[in-house]
């Protein structure tokens, strides 16, 4: 991988990386205020047909709420929950079934699936749950190699692999508008690797969308070939915030589908108006 790649994959990385957390969050309903524990809130969720939960990566007291909110939903819903991640890529997916089926041992799973440098601590319990449940859990992202190689040649998949492009969404697109204005804004932040020139931002931009639009299509076909089943959806609090990217491109596919938002907020940020639906409280340390 070449150094322009990195920087790339880096740069979008840190739309949704922080600092290191320990403490126990808490969840809110945004337009109320009100706090709820993981019980009330999975019961309010109840009603959704799809529900996403933003978070930053690195923040471990996100990743205890996400886990309490799965049990939580899960005592609600039973079989008719399934777990959808951001963190596995649709090529994987036979693995990932091989190891919730008991076919594949984790050491192999983890050898030939592509986890994230995190995965044992942060996503493991979420995955070793649905395991333990007979969950479903969806892998849902395009194959970051595809996602690179759109970057890198200004946003474009010509010369993608004939084997390869099954894994592509059917339709992508790159939308102007909010959440273009919120890319641009958050690439061109001094926290940004690199600055880059505008033909190459509009190519990771376009990079950003492919994802979105992989994982909605993810989602939607779970949905189709499930009827009146609950998708929990972990993914990076950009691709969902404010109803934009993924879930954007979600309610663009499947418009009857009910959507909620979990967006994370730091406890020192209460009083600023959230980007989601319901809230998970969190100190950055």
């Amino acid at each position: 991988m070449n150094k322009y790649i990195k920087t790339v994959l880096l740069s979008t990385a840190l739309l949704c990386f922080g600092a290191g957390s320990v403490s126990a969050a808490q969840f809110s309903d945004a337009k109320s205020g009100k706090e709820l524990t993981a019980k009330q809130l999975a019961q309010k969720l109840a009603k959704y047909d799809v529900v996403f939960f933003g978070e930053y990566h690195d923040q471990s007291e996100i990743h205890k709420s996400e886990i309490d909110l799965l049990e939580a939903l899960h005592k609600i819903k039973g079989e008719k929950l399934v777990l959808s991640m951001e963190m596995f890529e649709v090529d994987n997916q036979e693995k990932l079934d091989s190891f919730l089926a008991g076919q594949l041992n984790e050491a192999d799973f983890m050898a030939t699936s592509r986890p994230w440098p995190n995965y044992q601590t942060d996503y493991a319990p979420l995955v070793n749950f649905a395991k333990e449940q007979n969950m479903p859990v969806v892998a849902a992202n395009v194959p970051r190699f595809l996602a690179a190689h759109v970057a890198k040649n200004n946003a474009s998949a010509a010369g993608i692999e004939e084997q390869y492009k099954k894994w592509l969404p059917k339709a992508t697109y790159a939308p102007e508008g909010a959440y273009k204005d919120k890319f641009y804004a958050q690439m061109n932040s001094p926290e940004a690797p690199m600055k880059m020139p505008s033909a190459r931002l509009a190519a990771v931009y376009a990079a950003q969308c492919l994802k979105d639009d992989k994982m909605a299509e993810s989602i939607a076909a779970f949905s189709d070939e499930h009827k009146n089943m609950q998708v929990l959806h972990i993914n990076g609090c950009f691709h969902s915030d404010a109803h934009l990217g993924t879930a954007q491109k979600l309610e663009a596919l499947r418009p009857e589908l009910k959507v909620a938002v979990i967006t994370p907020l730091e406890r020192k940020q209460k009083g600023e108006k959230p980007a989601g639906d319901f809230v998970v409280w969190f100190d950055r340390k």
